[in-house]
This record gives C-alpha cells, sequence and structure tokens, in this order.
C-alpha cells in the first residue's frame, strides 16, 4: 500500500505539470468549446439539467454529462478553468485507473505515466469537450472487466466469479451507463465490438455469462435510459431527429458534418496522439509481429482483452465516413498498458533499445526543427517561442537517446516523462498568448464590448468564430459575407463595430461608400467601426 501510495502521489505531480498547469492561461478556442462551456453556463443559470440549450434553444447533439461535470464548478467562478476542470480530472482518473489495472506496480505506473504525458490525452484532457469524461467512464468500464479477467486463477473452473468479482462485474456496466451519457450510443458500440472479439478469440474460460451481460445490460440501461426518456418528454421527436439520426447514425455512416477523411486517417493521428512516446512504439511493433499474430491462442487473456481494445475503436472509427482525432481516444489506455507492459519487462531484462532509441530522437529532432518555423510562417513571426519549445523537445529527447542505447532504461523511461511534461508547462506559459491570439477571439470581443456605443451592434464580415459569440456574450447582431450585405446593413445602422480578418479588413477599406476606423488588432483579427 505504500508503494502503491506513492506511485499514485507521483501520478499526481505529474498531472499538476501535463494536465492542471495553467489550464486556464489558453482561452477558450475551436468549435466546441466556446459552445459547450456556454451550454454548461446557461443550464446553471437556468438550474436546468435536462435540456442542454444554446441561446434559449435546444442544444441536442451530445448527452449532457459534460455539462453537469461542470456546472458544480460554474458555482465558484465562470472562466475557462472552470470549463475545463472536468475534463482534467477525468483524465486524472482515467490515469489511475490504468494505473490500477496493471499487472504489476511497476507496468501500472509506467502505463499511467504513458498515458499523462502523450499530448494528444492532454490535449483532450486540457479541452472543454465531451471526448475526455467519455473516454474516463469507458475506461473505467473496461478496466473492472479486464481487472477480474488477468487476476483470477488459472485453471479449471477458473471461469467462476467470486462475489467480489461480480461486483465489479457489475460496477463495470454502471460505468458503461455513465459513458453512454457522456456521448451517447457510441459507447455500447464499442462495447459490443470489443468484448464480443474477445469471446470470439478466447477459448480458455471467458465466457458470456462469466461477464453477467443480462444484469448488466439492465443497469447500464437503469443509468443511461432516465436522461435520454426526459429529453424525449421536454424535446419531442426532435430529439430522436436531431440527436440519434443525425448525430449519431448520419454522423457515421455519411459526411453530412464534413470530417470526411481516408480510411488511414487514425495511424498518422494515433503517433501524433501519443507523443512523446511515438518512438516507444517501436518496441510494440518489433514484439507483435506476424508470427506472433499467428500465434493469438498462447497469449494471455488479458493481453487479448487489451488488443481487442486498442484495435476495435480505431477499425470502427475507419470504417466511417466520419473522422476527428478525438474518436480513437478511447484506443489510448489500452495502448499505454500494453507499451508500460512491454517497457517494464524490458527494464528487468535491461536490454539496449537502439531502435526505439533512434526513433525517438529523429522525431524529437523533427518536431524541435518544426516549431519555430511554424511560429514563424503562422503565428506573426514569433519564431523565439518556437526556439523554447524546441529546446523543451530536443533536449530531454537526445538524454533519452543515450540512454536508451546504453541499456539505461529507467532513465530513458524518465526523460521522456520529463519531456512530455515540460513540453506542456513551455506551451502554457510561453506559446499560449500567442495561440490565443491566433486561435481565440477573446481580446479582440473584450475590447469591442468596451468601445461599443450604447446601441452600437457587432457584426462579422465574411468571418465566423464560435469564440467571438461566447465572448461576447452572444452579442453578434450579424453575419455579412459580401459588400453588398455591408452596404445594407450599414443603412439600417449607421454606425457599427465590425470584426474581421486582415483580408476582409481590405474588402471594407476598398468600399468608397463608408468610413472606416481600425480601432483593434488580435493576431489576424481585426476590429473596425464602419460609419457612411
Amino acid at each position: 500500500m505504500r508503494r502503491a501510495l506513492s506511485s499514485v502521489i507521483l501520478l499526481v505531480a505529474i498531472s499538476c505539470g501535463s494536465l492542471f498547469f495553467r489550464l486556464g492561461s489558453l482561452p477558450l478556442s475551436g468549435a466546441d468549446e466556446p459552445r459547450y462551456a456556454r451550454i454548461a453556463q446557461e443550464m446553471h443559470d437556468q438550474g436546468n439539467w435536462v435540456t442542454p440549450s444554446l441561446q434559449g434553444k435546444p442544444w441536442l447533439e451530445k448527452p449532457p454529462l459534460y455539462y453537469w461535470l461542470t456546472i458544480p464548478f460554474y458555482s465558484l467562478a465562470i472562466d475557462e478553468t472552470t470549463s475545463r476542470l472536468g475534463p482534467a480530472l477525468c483524465a486524472l482518473i482515467t490515469g489511475l485507473a490504468v494505473f490500477w489495472i496493471g499487472p504489476s506496480r511497476t507496468a501500472g505506473f509506467i502505463a499511467a505515466a504513458i498515458l499523462l504525458t502523450s499530448l494528444g490525452f492532454i490535449g483532450f484532457g486540457r479541452s472543454a469537450s465531451t471526448d475526455m469524461p467519455f473516454t474516463c467512464f469507458f475506461t473505467l468500464s473496461m478496466t473492472m472487466l479486464a481487472s477480474w479477467d488477468h487476476r483470477r486463477p488459472a485453471g479449471p473452473g477458473s471461469a467462476g466469479v467470486s462475489p467480489a468479482a461480480g461486483w465489479m462485474i457489475l460496477l463495470a456496466w454502471i460505468f458503461l451507463g455513465i459513458a453512454v451519457v457522456a456521448k451517447g450510443p457510441v459507447a455500447l458500440a464499442l462495447a459490443a465490438g470489443i468484448l464480443l472479439f474477445v469471446w470470439f478469440l478466447d477459448d480458455r474460460g471467458i465466457v458470456l455469462h462469466s461477464w453477467r451481460v443480462v444484469p448488466g445490460i439492465i443497469l447500464t440501461a437503469a443509468v443511461s435510459i432516465p436522461w435520454f426518456w426526459l429529453a424525449f418528454r421536454e424535446n419531442g421527436f426532435g430529439f430522436i431527429s436531431t440527436f440519434f439520426i443525425n448525430h449519431n447514425l448520419a454522423r457515421y455512416i455519411t459526411g453530412i458534418h464534413h470530417h470526411s477523411q481516408p480510411f488511414y486517417y487514425f495511424l498518422p493521428v494515433l503517433i501524433a496522439l501519443i507523443f512523446p512516446w511515438s518512438g516507444w512504439l517501436v518496441l510494440l511493433v518489433s514484439r507483435f509481429r506476424w508470427n506472433t499474430f499467428r500465434r493469438w491462442r498462447e497469449w494471455n487473456p488479458f493481453t487479448v482483452f487489451l488488443a481487442c481494445w486498442f484495435l476495435f475503436p480505431i477499425v470502427f472509427f475507419s470504417l466511417s465516413d466520419s473522422k476527428l482525432a478525438g474518436y480513437i481516444l478511447p484506443s489510448l489506455p489500452p495502448l499505454a498498458l500494453m507499451l508500460g507492459i512491454l517497457i517494464s519487462r524490458e527494464i528487468e531484462q535491461k536490454s539496449r533499445l537502439r531502435a526505439v532509441a533512434a526513433v525517438q530522437l529523429i522525431l524529437s529532432a523533427a518536431m524541435a526543427i518544426a516549431a519555430p518555423i511554424a511560429f514563424q510562417k503562422e503565428y506573426g513571426g514569433n519564431w523565439q517561442v518556437g526556439l523554447i519549445l524546441s529546446a523543451a523537445v530536443l533536449l530531454p529527447g537526445i538524454f533519452s537517446f543515450v540512454f536508451g542505447i546504453e541499456g539505461r532504461l529507467v532513465h530513458a523511461f524518465g526523460t521522456t516523462v520529463l519531456q512530455g511534461v515540460l513540453i506542456v508547462v513551455v506551451l502554457a506559459q510561453f506559446a499560449f498568448p500567442v495561440l490565443g491570439a491566433y486561435h481565440s477571439t477573446k481580446e479582440i470581443a473584450l475590447r469591442a464590448l468596451e468601445l461599443r456605443h450604447t446601441g452600437e451592434p457587432i457584426v462579422t464580415y465574411r468571418f465566423f468564430h464560435h469564440s467571438l459569440y461566447y465572448y461576447t456574450g452572444y452579442k453578434i447582431a450579424g453575419k455579412l459575407d459580401d459588400a453588398k450585405s455591408l452596404l445594407e446593413f450599414l443603412r439600417e445602422n449607421p454606425g457599427s463595430l465590425v470584426v474581421t480578418n486582415i483580408q476582409g479588413m481590405e474588402e471594407i477599406s476598398a468600399i468608397r461608400e463608408i468610413s472606416v476606423t481600425l480601432l483593434a488588432k488580435q493576431g489576424d483579427f481585426r476590429l473596425l467601426r464602419i460609419q457612411p
């Protein structure tokens, strides 16, 4: 218990750097964060825990778990930090669940550390979105089942379930029900696929009876159905058509939401999500050659479970016409576990991982070279920020390379953990102000509210950004797409504030019928006052 407690304390310390350090320093960005944060705020203000709403209108794309997790924090404050606290805590819980499920304390700790320092996992853990709460409870469900399987005794009658294991299995179905409330029926599809493949591949005692499927399904339904029934009662068949048909069925089988990607999309995405552990994937590939797959009957049941858990979400979403990076987030915990088990074995054998070290150094060097170039080209010539990030990537990468070829794998592992934490700390401390200026409109939105005259409308021109609506309190009066619509709006509103980009400002300035005053700049965004 003392050793386990020390490991948990160390994992929490790692998460303080990777997940919680300056959690609110980056303004809400992208399409999802501002919308989800606003929906949670409206549910908090209205005291409505059933129907998510945006500007008073039902927003039925996602179930409410993220909002339910966020509403209590909004009682303390409504800001970027509290918007992201729920997902960040879910990420930490997921890491601790991975540590708990490890077949040994060392393997579990390594796996959890890998997960808590993987940039993709960290990114979603620091994001106000539904992906991490879903991944958390889906992981808890799978770990309950996998824990019983790999810890049960071997031999005749081992498929029996002790009372303690039985409760653990039932708890797995409860967590699966919560995962459904996090993101919908996709949780059931993934769980069904994983468990069916495990059952089909392993013929040494795992039977459907041991998983208590019938009472489990009843439990999952008891946890998840009440919200769906209440949402249907409040919103009628509009809820069915919006949630089930549009944002689940149509999203999966069509490109209606404009997220179409090639079949192999998730392969490079996976490599990016697991960085800086991408080089360590060589260890996994080298240990699971084709002959190993041919001898899958020799695998222990826990390995079979992890392999199915890892592969099925990737295959399932690869077959979909709609693909986003967050879809395969549930595959990261089993991947971290497989890597953790292999690394712990290599540490015991004092191996020299030259190929792993070389690939790790190459990937670190590539990112180190790309960072200042990207910040120079895409972020207003801020190459210095990219250079600081390069140092955070490359220096630990070099040490990890040296330790790897010398066979000092504990040190190689530790420097890779440090690399992941350093990258996040440098991003949060130095890069987020720059990234926020280009990926969020917080500064220019607040400036618009400060400078607007009484009754003066705020509009956008050839430009749209969800964060602008959020940070102006949804006070955007219109979205104008050409000079004609701009002049028509100006005739009815003889003085307006316009938020646009550089190209839009040039077009507006070329219109002779209006007077243009530049009020503020933020990255590529511009705030203008226009008058006849």
